[in-house]
């Protein structure tokens, strides 16, 4: 997972919010009575931005209990810190061009996550299998790998979602070496989440793939997570009703011994919460219309670049009235007017302006609104004027240390302002040049880093069977048993050779002993678990690594994988293939100072396998073989 840890540095303070969540933050700061609990409320609606602050809280407390919930990061970080840090993460303008995965439905996504996570705490609420402040928090962000990929990579991202709607998981395997729910889960543990809501978090898509133990806590919250991502998922396609009375959920609801007619109840409970929360927010709460559904002629956003025009912003007691306004607008700047600053603050987030003229009468602390300008990405970018009512050496110092980058008289003259514009349009010419290279760059660098890392899949796959190659064995095993010795968790091998697998290579030529191999690594594949792996070591030898299981387990899984490929039978060119396979299992034990020492051990095991008739399973444990009994098979005995 070494790329993706990569990733995840490179998307931790990129990924985007909903400029409505900005909005509502901002106003509610500038409220000098807004509680923890209405900021909290505001920021837990906004994966990007909860993950940020969670990360935030628990590096800043080393040491201290792990910050798992929202309302709990607002408290460690300070009212007035997350105000100022929401409003630099959140301002980042999701449409521009060069940042934007065009294919990826960004308020679709903010949309499902906010009802997945409010769905969530209520079923945590009628379960108790966790706090649901935490089941909300985890669910609000456990796809969030796909914003990731979206905005780390978004024109091959873009592709993948186009090519493979439908099995995205796959493709991304395929291009990266690992999907979202890979990259979640390791977003999540570093902002801090436990381990333990993590894992099942992480197949909320696929809970049957899922190896938690029956009944157990683990498997209880897999079957949370995927019963609040299929109604979400239900409810935005098709509606309440059919959401909580398909087949699916009902199953799913029984296994966490929830009445229907409560599921229902709680169901409908989230959907009106998530449509209040919208409300607020600016996020579809219903299916959204198409994309290319014209905007409104009242929108600001739809008019933002008007005929190519610089976008301007005057916040100034006169508002509209100003004649300035009628200056820049016949100098073909599109200028919109406001009289004070909450309105200022929403014209900000919906238009992105690229001038912001601050008038001295407007009943703001002017200074304090240039430094929350140049706090925001976009505030860092925007040419800020400072109109003063007179023109005093200290005014133009005071206005210019607050961040302005030029000031300007009230009563400027044409001839003076056009001087000053002139400044301002070289200032953006080269501000577009630089983007423009940037952007190149950027690009360049993505094509570079999935080339590398297409390069990297295949110097540790094997080609003709999918599996991990022995590199990638090596590797595996290492990290595995460092894991092993700082935990005391058990570590075990199977050796898996064919047997006689020169004798079908002889008898019905490569292209046969080919498709055998593809056919085992198939099933090795289909039988693999969650902590185990499997991995091709050469010729017709293939290994299976569990960081979880112990001797007696792994022996259930090498007879269970003797049995699958016992029963496979290949049809190749016409001609029946029977296949049988023998292994050799062991287990970490005190003896084995490295995993080099454990492979021998397994080793031994299997040419002992071989030796004794092949198609069994032996295994190496306190210094001794020991073999499965062929006869005992069946009985589950051993000698």
């Amino acid at each position: 997972m070494s790329t993706a840890r990569t990733l995840l540095d490179n998307a931790a303070d990129k990924l985007p919010s909903p400029n409505g969540v900005a909005l509502a933050i901002m106003e509610l700061w500038e409220d000098e009575h807004a509680t923890i609990n209405q900021i909290a409320h505001l920021v837990q609606s906004d994966p990007a931005l909860s993950g940020r602050l969670l990360r935030l809280a628990n590096s800043a407390n080393t040491g201290l209990r792990p910050v798992t919930s929202i309302p709990e990061a607002v408290v460690r970080i300070g009212l007035k810190s997350v105000g100022e840090l929401a409003v630099a993460f959140s301002v980042i303008d999701v449409n521009h061009y060069d940042e934007r995965c065009q294919a990826f439905d960004y308020q679709g996504f903010w949309s499902q996550c906010l009802l997945m996570a409010l769905v969530s705490r209520e079923l945590g609420r009628a379960t108790c299998v966790a706090p649901p402040e935490e089941l909300f928090t985890c669910a609000l962000m456990m796809r969030i790998g796909i914003l990731a990929f979206a905005t780390i990579f978004p024109q091959a991202y873009s592709v993948l979602i186009e090519a493979h709607p439908g099995d995205l998981g796959v493709a991304e395997r395929q291009q990266f070496g690992f999907d979202h729910n890979d990259l979640s889960a390791e977003m999540l543990i570093d902002f801090g989440l436990p381990v333990a809501l993590v894992e099942p978090a992480k197949f909320h898509e696929h809970s049957s793939k899922a190896d938690f133990e029956e009944r157990s806590r683990g498997a209880k919250l897999a079957t949370l997570f995927h019963l609040a991502y299929q109604l979400s998922t239900t409810c935005l396609e098709k509606g309440i009703g059919e959401a909580s009375q398909a087949n699916r959920t009902k199953t799913l609801a029984r296994r966490l011994d929830l009445p229907i007619d409560q599921l229902s109840k709680l169901l409908k409970q989230s959907v009106n919460e998530w449509q209040e929360w919208s409300k607020i927010l600016d996020i579809p709460a219903a299916p959204l219309p198409p994309t290319d559904t014209p905007a409104s002629e009242d929108d600001p956003a739809a008019s933002s670049s008007p005929g190519g025009k610089l976008q301007a912003l005057l916040i100034h007691a006169e508002g509209g009235d100003h004649a300035l306004q009628s200056l820049l607008e016949a100098r073909s700047i599109h200028v919109h007017a406001c009289r004070e600053q909450n309105e200022f603050l929403r014209l900000a987030l919906q238009i992105q302006p690229q001038l912001i003229f601050i008038g001295e009468d407007a009943g703001i602390e002017k200074d304090r609104l240039c430094r929350l300008i140049r706090s925001t990405e976009w505030g860092k970018t925007v040419y800020l004027v400072s109109i003063l009512d007179g023109y005093e050496s200290e005014q133009v110092t005071q206005a210019l240390s607050a961040g302005a980058d030029t000031c300007i008289p009230e009563d400027i003259d044409e001839q003076a302002l056009d001087a000053h514009l002139v400044v301002v349009r070289r200032f953006f010419d080269l501000q577009a040049k630089w983007e423009h290279d940037r952007a190149e760059l950027r690009r360049i660098a993505n094509e570079l880093a999935l080339s590398h890392r297409r390069m990297e899949v295949l110097s540790l796959t094997d080609q003709l069977t999918g599996l991990p190659n022995r590199r990638s064995a090596i590797e595996a095993l290492g990290q595995a048993w460092s894991v092993s010795e700082r935990s005391n968790l058990p570590m075990s091998v199977i050796m898996i050779d064919i047997d006689h697998f020169k004798r079908i290579n002889d008898q019905f030529g490569h292209a046969a002993g080919d498709q055998v191999l593809a056919d085992v690594a198939k099933a090795l594949k289909a039988d693999t678990r969650q902590g185990d792996s499997s991995y091709r070591m050469g010729g017709e030898e293939f290994l299976l690594l569990s960081s979880a299981l112990d001797i007696k387990q792994i022996i259930v899984v090498a007879e269970r994988l003797r049995r699958r490929i016992a029963a496979l039978d290949i049809d190749c060119g016409g001609h029946r293939i029977q296949l049988s396979i023998s292994l050799g299992a062991a287990q970490r034990e005190a003896e084995h100072e490295h995993f080099d020492a454990l492979l021998s051990a397994a080793d031994k095991a299997l040419y002992a396998a071989k030796s004794g008739g092949r198609n069994r399973v032996c295994f190496y444990h306190n210094k001794r073989i020991h073999s499965i009994d062929p006869s005992a098979r069946d009985r589950n005995q051993t000698t």
